[in-house]
């Protein structure tokens, strides 16, 4: 019985191509508005748009990207 060994081509990360912002709009805080979000870049990524969320304090900034 005979192994082989597989090696890979040389492979390089490369950093990807920035996100383009679309849109960013600051709302008052809600603890579930993840759950929105979530739903947004499950259904809209295969479209080139990802959604982010962030806290600061009491308020979120949601901000739509396009890929």
């Amino acid at each position: 019985m005979s192994m082989e060994t597989t090696t890979r081509a040389e492979s390089r990360l490369t950093s990807p191509e920035p996100l383009r912002v679309l849109a960013s709009k600051r709302i008052a805080a809600h603890p579930e508005l993840y759950k929105i979000i979530d739903m947004c870049n499950r259904t809209l990524r295969d479209y080139g748009f990802i959604f982010g969320l962030s806290k600061e304090g009491e308020e979120m900034t949601v901000t739509i990207y396009q890929a």
